[in-house]
C-alpha cells in the first residue's frame, strides 16, 4: 500500500492507495498531480504564455514551485496523523462502550460499581500510555522536519550567498572598467586642457595688446573731455554772470511798483475822506458820489486786473526766455557731442590714412622685389612659383580646419555614444524592474489559481461528506423503525403467552 510517506514523487506512476491518505487530500482539497515533482522544461511548458517568465527567472520559479509542494506534503503528512490519532481514540472509547453493554446482568450494585472503577482506571492507564507513544512519535518526527528544514534553508542560504559574491564580482569588474575609462578621459581631457592652454595664452596676449591701444586712445579721449568741461564751466560761469544783472534790473523794477502802489492807496483814502465830508452834506450829493465812487471802483478794478494780465503776460515771457535758453544749453550739448564726434571722425581719417599709407609702402616694397626678381627672373616663373606657393599654403589651411572638424566630431559622437548608453542602461534598469514586477505577479497569480482550485475541491469533499451523512441518517432511521416493528412484535408474542398462561 502506497502513504503518503512512503510515496516516491519523481515516479508519476506511483499513485496512492491507502484510504486515509486519500481521505486527507480530499479534505485539502489537493489534487493527486500537484504533489509530483516538476522539472524546469515542464515547467516551462506549462508556463508557455507567459511572457515575464525568462530563463533568469526560471531557477526561482522552480524553487519557489517545489517549495510549495514540500509545504502541501508536509501539511497532508501531519493530517494524517492527526486522523490517525482520532482513529485510535475512537476504538478505545468504543472498547469501553462495548464492556459495558457485555457486563453481567445478575452482578450487585456493589459489583457493578467496583467493575466499573477498575475499567476506568484501565482505560486511564491505556490512554495514558497511548499518549506518551503518541507524543514520543511526535517529537520524532518535528525533530527530523526542523532538521530536514534547517538543511533545506542552509542550501537556501549557500545559494544566495554564491550569488551575492557573483554580484560583488561583477560589480568589481564593472568599476575597473569605469576606472580604466576615467583615466582615459581624464589623459584626454589634459591633452585637450593643454591645448585650450596655449590656444587661451595667445588670446590673452591679443586681449593685452588690444587693451593697451583702448588706454591710450582713453587717454586721449580724457584730455579732450577736460578741455571740453573747462569751456563748460567758463560758459556757465558768463551765463550766472548775466542772470545776477537780470534779477538786480527786476528788484529795482518791483521797488518802483511798490511805490507807485503806496501813492494810489494814499490818493484812494484821500478821496474816501472826501466823500465823507460830501455825505455829510446831503443824501442826494451822497448818492451822486456814490455813483461816481462805484464808477472810479470799477474803473480801478479793471486797471488792477489789467495789471494782473500785463503781470501773468511778463511771467510767460520770461517763462518762454528760460525756455529759449535750456534750449540754447541743449544746442550747445549737441554742438559739443557734434564736435566730440568730428574729432572721433577726424581721428579714424587719420589712422584710415596711416593704413593707405602703410599699405602703398608694401606696394612699393612688392614693387621694388618684382622687379629685382625680373632682373633675375622671367615674370611667368615667378607667378608660377606664387601660385605654388598659395595652393600650398591653401591646403595646409584645408587640412588644418579638416582636422579641427575631425576632432570635433569625433568629441560629438563620442559624447552621442555616452548618451546612448546611459539611456540604454536606464532602459535595461526599467526592463528588469518590469521583469521582476511581471514575476512576482505570476507567482501571485500561480498561488491565488492553486487556492481557488483547492477551495473548489474542498467544498466538492464537503458537500460529498454531507450527502454521505445524510444517507447514513436515513439508514439509521431505516434501522430505528425496523427494530421498533421488531420490538412491538415481540411485545406481542410477550402478551399472547402471558394471556395463554393466564387462561390456564
Amino acid at each position: 500500500m502506497i502513504t503518503l510517506i512512503n510515496f516516491n514523487p519523481a515516479d508519476r506512476n506511483c499513485f496512492i492507495d491507502s484510504p486515509r491518505s486519500i481521505q486527507v487530500i480530499r479534505q485539502r482539497g489537493i489534487a493527486q498531480n500537484e504533489l509530483f515533482c516538476i522539472n524546469k522544461e515542464q515547467l516551462q511548458a506549462m508556463a508557455k504564455k507567459e511572457k515575464s517568465l525568462t530563463n533568469e527567472n526560471l531557477d526561482d520559479f522552480h524553487k519557489h514551485f517545489e517549495y510549495r509542494r514540500q509545504q502541501k506534503v508536509y501539511t497532508l503528512v501531519k493530517d494524517r496523523e492527526g486522523l490517525i490519532e482520532k482513529e485510535k481514540r475512537n476504538k478505545i472509547e468504543q472498547s469501553t462502550y462495548s464492556l459495558k453493554l457485555l457486563r453481567p446482568a445478575s452482578s450487585t450494585t456493589t459489583s457493578k460499581f467496583m467493575d466499573q472503577v477498575q475499567k476506568r482506571k484501565q482505560m486511564e492507564e491505556q490512554r495514558q500510555r497511548h499518549l506518551q507513544e503518541m507524543m514520543l512519535k511526535r517529537e520524532e518526527q518535528t525533530q527530523i522536519r526542523e532538521e530536514k528544514m534547517q538543511l533545506y534553508e542552509e542550501k537556501r542560504k549557500r545559494i544566495q550567498e554564491e550569488k551575492q559574491l557573483e554580484f560583488q564580482e561583477k560589480q568589481e569588474n564593472i568599476t575597473k572598467q569605469k576606472r580604466q575609462k576615467e583615466l582615459e578621459e581624464q589623459k584626454k581631457n589634459k591633452q585637450l586642457q593643454q591645448v585650450y592652454f596655449e590656444r587661451e595664452q595667445e588670446r590673452k596676449m591679443q586681449l593685452e595688446f588690444e587693451e593697451q591701444q583702448r588706454r591710450d586712445e582713453a587717454a586721449i579721449r580724457e584730455q579732450q573731455q577736460r578741455e571740453l568741461k573747462q569751456q563748460l564751466e567758463r560758459e556757465k560761469k558768463m551765463k550766472d554772470k548775466q542772470k545776477e544783472q537780470e534779477y538786480l534790473i527786476r528788484k529795482q523794477e518791483e521797488e518802483e511798483q511798490e511805490l507807485k502802489r503806496q501813492i494810489f492807496f494814499k490818493q484812494q483814502q484821500e478821496q474816501k475822506k472826501g466823500v465823507a465830508q460830501k455825505r455829510a452834506l446831503s443824501a442826494k450829493e451822497r448818492q451822486r458820489e456814490a455813483q461816481k465812487s462805484q464808477i472810479e471802483g470799477l474803473k480801478k478794478l479793471r486797471e488792477d486786473y489789467y495789471k494782473k494780465e500785463e503781470k501773468i503776460v511778463e511771467k510767460q515771457y520770461k517763462y518762454q526766455e528760460l525756455q529759449k535758453e535750456r534750449q540754447l544749453t541743449i544746442e550747445e550739448k549737441n554742438r559739443i557731442k557734434n564736435q566730440k564726434i568730428k574729432y572721433t571722425a577726424k581721428l579714424k581719417e587719420h589712422e584710415q590714412e596711416e593704413v593707405r599709407r602703410e599699405f602703398m609702402e608694401k606696394e612699393m616694397d612688392i614693387q621694388l622685389r618684382l622687379q629685382q626678381r625680373s632682373q633675375s627672373k622671367s615674370k611667368e616663373q615667378y607667378m608660377q612659383e606664387e601660385a605654388d606657393r598659395r595652393t600650398k599654403h591653401r591646403e595646409k589651411v584645408k587640412k588644418m580646419n579638416m582636422l579641427q572638424l575631425e576632432e570635433k566630431r569625433n568629441i560629438y559622437l563620442r559624447k552621442i555614444e555616452e548618451q546612448d548608453e546611459k539611456i540604454e542602461k536606464v532602459k535595461n534598469e526599467q526592463e528588469i524592474t518590469l521583469q521582476q514586477q511581471a514575476y512576482m505577479n505570476l507567482k501571485k497569480k500561480v498561488d491565488q489559481q492553486e487556492a481557488i482550485k483547492h477551495q473548489k475541491q474542498l467544498e466538492e469533499y464537503k458537500r460529498e461528506k454531507i450527502r454521505e451523512k445524510l444517507k447514513q441518517v436515513d439508514m439509521r432511521m431505516d434501522q430505528k423503525k425496523e427494530e421498533q416493528r421488531e420490538l412491538d412484535r415481540l411485545r406481542e408474542q410477550a402478551n399472547r403467552i402471558e394471556m395463554m398462561g393466564r387462561k390456564q
